[in-house]
């Protein structure tokens, strides 16, 4: 959901890779589980070479005629083509409903290719492309004058701020035809929205896929590429089993909605509102939110692309025309209630106390924690009412079975997407919102006798950080992953892909430096988990303890700030965060090791463990795991964050890698006593995924706050809340993590 940034930059990284005879080359099948990055090679992540194709070629690889392997492709399909045609139609699905369609094929001296190609497809409910007061349309392969439809790969992404950001250039010049789709009720789509991610948002989907399959530019095999909603929608429409969906390369989705982007363990998500109201206004259709701060839209002018028939814009000023008849499509708080009674009930109760039902005021109220206290200082009542909302995970049919027609929490679909032979290669970040998801979409996907495959970068959502060579690394490898996966599935290219380990993950050791290892599966066989205990006086100690507890008096405003990995998700990055030496001394807690004598590598989920009291029924409980560099350097890794009253853990119904699982059905929420002053209880909740290296010398540092106010749902209370954590004795409070045994 994020937005791209502009600069073209090219860095050269030094990072460890396996050796070229585990890799593979020509087809050499990896044997060993646990081999790890050994020999250093240049990697160059040059976003402005959209060729580029070898960012994490070994030299041994350079020598060969060929080569196959992540990041590293050469000899098996060159590039053929330098220009492509563009062509925008509307295609009318099963109901009659006309969807805005892009179709771009490769050009060869002047012509379209005529015979029939492999096709890359992406659904969206985003701009398929804007159209610019300039006169020129921004289109995924660059920008182009309005009314071209013929021109350079290289003058058309020279032309645009991003290069080949997506890929698509690339596979273009590879021979391949590109599609993508806007979903009905956005941009210049006709009909109406059922919800995103709906039912019949899936059959749409599997509509344009067998239409794609009948066109004679069409070799009848179909592959899915993109990132965010259009990374959501390929397990989507994967779901709806389309003819001729051979392979998808789904990146940064949710599996979860209820943790991920709604509530999780029972703390309501603000983010996911600010979504809602950004693509209302992108769309045109924000009634009562234009006013609104939060997550602006800058038009200026642009509107989205219209089809190639449609020359004076009145086919697109119908579509939009239409959905304005749409009470839901014009109001995003509608779509907000519609995923929990108790968020119904929040908004009701704001807008009583402030006196409006201003979608707009009711979201700037909600999204500051100043405004929100002022509004409870003014109506005591409000406060009880409030603190009492508790977001359930049973209250919304969208959470708990697969809709037909409505809204999807894409865990229910994964039956489906298993009955179908639908190759699947999950792409995510460690920095992402969603990176658990990632993880899980990979367990839980059944391979049978289709491939799966995993890869876990150090990247954010987007990604959108400028002068980093994490997000450098995203861009290009996931170019040439594109590609060798497509060459795979699509054209039967033989690259070896089946016989790599399944699962590729980067491992940070600094800031900026990192490298990868290759491994069968996920989780990775040689990890265990260790306790660290909290201990008096902020330490964080490996060995148990006497009995003691600290305590602390919650700050209501503390928070990350507004540019978290959280914020990026939804176009409000980049992830940036301020600086965290001091985070944890006021209104939290922070506990720290002494430095380490050795190295510990960390992959996977660490599990925060509290025995906690407080002074009120229920607070919600922050965990935040940091290194603490040789200098003094703070970097935040990871997070989590539950609810007490939803401490109670159950069991899904989908693989959770063995982690806490917040049971959160209203039943049994109510049922959980409240904490009392004194008598702690256990609370225990994971934190994001990831793959580090606290180096030697530098401190692991784990902090425990009551609030984070940018990101989630923060109610203030008129008299102070202190929070109690019990450490050492029989109620030992800990931070266990996943450490990895490295040779």
């Amino acid at each position: 959901m994020s937005i791209l940034f502009s600069s073209l930059l090219k860095r050269l990284l030094i990072i460890a890779l396996p050796t070229a005879s585990l890799i593979g080359c020509e087809h050499t099948e990896v044997q060993n589980d646990n081999h790890r990055a050994s020999n250093e090679v240049v990697a160059n992540y040059d976003r402005s070479d959209w060729k580029h194709t070898q960012a994490l070629c070994s030299q041994s690889q350079l020598d060969q005629t060929r080569a196959s392997s992540f990041g590293c492709y050469r000899g098996y399909s060159e590039a053929q083509y330098d220009q492509f045609i563009r062509e925008s139609v509307y295609v009318p699905v099963r109901d009659g409903v006309r969807l805005a369609v892009d179709i771009y094929r490769p050009v060869k001296d002047g012509k379209p290719i005529t015979r029939p190609m492999p096709v890359i497809f992406t659904f969206s409910r985003y701009w398929r492309a804007t159209e610019h007061p300039d006169g020129m349309v921004s289109t995924y392969v660059g920008r182009m004058p309005i009314g071209q439809s013929t021109i350079a790969i290289k003058a058309a992404l020279d032309n645009g701020s991003q290069g080949d950001v997506q890929g698509v250039g690339l596979l273009l010049a590879h021979g391949y035809t590109f599609v993508r789709a806007e979903a009905r009720g956005t941009g210049a789509s006709y009909g109406l929205r059922n919800g995103d991610l709906s039912g019949v948002e899936a059959l749409d989907g599997k509509n344009i896929v067998e239409w794609i399959v009948q066109q004679p530019w069409s070799n009848g095999r179909v592959g899915m590429i993109g990132q965010s909603y259009e990374g959501m929608s390929q397990y989507l429409v994967a779901s709806a089993n389309p003819k001729g969906l051979k392979a998808i390369l789904p990146g940064v989705a949710t599996f979860d909605e209820y943790r991920a982007s709604w509530s999780g363990a029972g703390v309501l998500r603000k983010y996911g509102l600010a979504w809602l109201a950004r693509e209302a206004k992108r769309d045109g259709v924000q009634k009562g939110v234009e006013s609104s701060s939060i997550n602006p839209v800058d038009r200026s002018g642009k509107a989205v692309a219209r089809v190639d028939a449609d020359v004076d814009g009145s086919q697109r000023a119908a579509a939009r025309q239409e959905r304005l008849s749409d009470p839901e499509a014009t109001n995003p708080m509608l779509y907000f209630i519609r995923q929990s009674p108790e968020a119904g009930e929040l908004v009701d109760a704001i807008s009583r106390a402030m006196g409006t039902d201003s979608p707009a005021q009711i979201m700037e109220t909600l999204y500051s924690v100043e405004r929100l206290s002022a509004l409870i200082e003014a109506n005591p009542e409000l406060q009880q009412t409030l603190s009492q909302l508790s977001f359930y995970r049973d209250q919304s049919e969208m959470l708990q079975s697969a809709q037909d027609v409505g809204p999807n929490n894409l865990a229910t679909l994964v039956e489906r997407i298993n009955n179908t032979d639908i190759a699947v290669y999950n792409w995510g970040g460690w920095t992402d919102f969603a990176s658990i998801d990632t993880l899980l979409w990979y367990v839980n996907l059944d391979t049978g006798n289709k491939l799966t495959k995993l890869a876990m970068g150090p990247w954010t959502h987007g990604p959108n950080e400028r002068d980093d060579r994490k997000e450098d690394a995203s861009y290009v490898l996931r170019r040439i992953e594109q590609l060798r996966w497509a060459d795979f599935h699509l054209r039967g290219i033989g690259n070896g892909m089946d016989l790599e380990p399944r699962a590729t993950f980067a491992t940070l050791r600094s800031s900026q430096e990192f490298d990868w290892q290759h491994r069968a599966g996920w989780p990775v066989a040689d990890t265990s988990y260790r306790s660290w205990y909290l201990a008096p006086e902020g330490g964080l100690s490996a060995v148990r303890g006497s009995a003691g507890s600290s305590g602390f008096e919650v700050d209501f405003t503390s928070t990350l700030g507004e540019q978290t990995r959280y914020h990026d998700a939804i176009g409000l990055g980049p992830n940036v965060l301020p600086d965290l030496t001091a985070h944890g001394r006021n209104g939290a807690l922070s506990f720290t090791t002494a430095p380490l004598e050795k190295a510990v590598t960390v992959t996977g989920s660490a599990v925060v463990s509290l025995f906690l009291s407080a002074n009120v029924p229920v607070v919600d409980v922050n965990g935040y795991l940091e290194v603490v560099e040789r200098d003094g350097t703070v970097r935040m890794l990871a997070d989590g964050v539950m609810k007490t009253s939803h401490r109670r853990l159950g069991q899904p119904t989908y693989d959770n890698l063995g982690l806490p699982w917040s049971d959160s059905r209203k039943d049994v929420v109510m049922e959980t006593p409240a904490i009392e002053p004194g008598r702690p209880v256990r609370v225990e909740f994971d934190l994001q995924p990831t793959s580090v290296v606290f180096n030697k010398g530098e401190r692991i540092r784990l902090v425990v706050t009551g609030a984070e106010a940018h990101t989630n749902l923060t109610i203030p209370r008129p008299t102070p809340v202190r929070i109690e954590l019990a450490h050492g004795g029989s109620r030992a409070s800990e931070l266990r993590l996943p450490v990895q045994l490295v040779e």
